[in-house]
């Protein structure tokens, strides 16, 4: 059973290794996702912190100075006091100063795609190639969580966990395989668990029948005169932080469609998702609320869904646990390269068993 188990897991890794090796390195990547960007584009991103920012509407404002046309639908505001503001011009990003109102640039919805974080958050989802390659991803996030499960289930019967530096470079690569992998194992279970969670929308489903009741679709726009002009972007920020005091508003969505509401995302202190995940609907000509989703309130499978994402990047602890999921991802990528190399030195020890007649 033990030798059935070693030669399932030796060939399972040996068919996904590439494929493994590329979504675990642009996993790891992608824990400094932001972090690329913002070192790589610091003229869009950068600012010095100044007594407190302008106004939401006056940057609107500014932001449509630089592009005309079409009209500012969305805006993100940063965490921290020395980041720009970004916001959505159709298909244009528009990075403004909020203490000076200065347009520091912009950037195409096509140029962000071609930036390199963005391009690794493709390869690691989607290797590229859409939805194929999404199902693909799927399949070797399966094949890592058992490749990883079987390789405790082996390690489990010598318990090989320290490194011999003084053996030969063949026995340090064995040892390296067998304790990293061990020291690593849970982690990656969580990793590839959780990715799963985000993939299929099955076991989404799965985890949200944990709820009492199915949570309410979003409330649709009351219909209202022609005369009524819809309520700014600064009231709609007011609004949003009343309605949810202890919450931070991370960004808004006034959509130009006169029958759809404007919307602010918020974030509790304890949340971790990059994107929130409490949100406030208002009437964008009453600056009434329609609804007001907080993650305070989720039942359990929603606040289980809340959970996965921040989760699956390590987000869920901040820093601390962005390095240890970064560590463990650097293992799996290792592990794809030291067990083809294991398996390339054991060819003439196996073929030697082979001709005895013990394999």
């Amino acid at each position: 059973m033990h030798q059935a188990l070693v030669v399932f897991h030796r060939w399972l890794a040996l068919i996904t290794t590439l494929l493994v090796l590329v979504v675990a390195t642009t996993g790891a990547a992608l824990v400094f996702e932001g972090a690329m960007d913002r070192a790589l584009h610091p003229g869009l991103w950068h600012v010095d912190p100044g007594p407190a920012p302008l106004s939401i509407d006056s940057l609107f404002v500014r932001a449509r100075s630089a592009v005309p046309k079409p009209s500012v639908t969305g805006i993100t505001i940063p965490p921290v006091s020395d980041r720009a503001y970004l916001m959505q011009a159709g298909a244009t990003q528009v990075f403004v100063d909020p203490y000076t109102g200065v347009v520091l640039g912009t950037r195409t919805i096509d140029e962000w795609n071609r930036t390199l974080p963005r391009r690794l958050h493709v390869l690691h989802v989607s290797l590229m190639a859409s939805k194929v390659g999404g199902e693909i991803v799927g399949i070797i996030t399966i094949c890592s969580l058992v490749l990883v499960l079987s390789g405790a289930i082996i390690w489990w019967r010598d318990k090989l966990w320290r490194v011999r530096w003084s053996a030969s470079w063949k026995r340090i690569l064995f040892d390296l395989h067998h304790s990293l992998g061990v020291f690593a194992a849970l982690i990656l279970v969580v990793i590839s668990t959780s990715g799963l969670f985000i993939h299929y929308r099955g076991l989404n489903a799965l985890m949200y029948k944990l709820d009492r009741t199915p949570a309410p679709p979003p409330p649709r726009q009351p219909a209202a005169s022609a005369e009524l002009k819809p309520i700014s972007a600064d009231s709609l920020y007011h609004v949003a932080l009343a309605t949810l005091p202890e919450a931070r508003v991370m960004f808004l969505t006034l959509p130009p469609k006169s029958d759809q509401p404007f919307v602010a995302a918020m974030c509790f202190p304890e949340d971790h998702t990059p994107g929130g995940r409490s949100r406030v609907f208002v009437d964008r000509f009453t600056g009434g609320v329609l609804s007001a989703v907080s993650t305070r309130r989720a039942e359990p499978g929603t606040r289980l869904g809340n959970a996965i994402r921040s989760i699956h990047t390590g987000d869920l602890f901040g820093k601390p646990t962005e390095m240890i999921w970064l560590a463990a991802a650097i293992v799996l990528a290792s592990q794809t390269m030291t067990g083809v190399a294991m398996w390339w030195n054991g060819r003439a020890a196996r073929a030697a068993l082979r001709r005895a007649g013990r394999v």
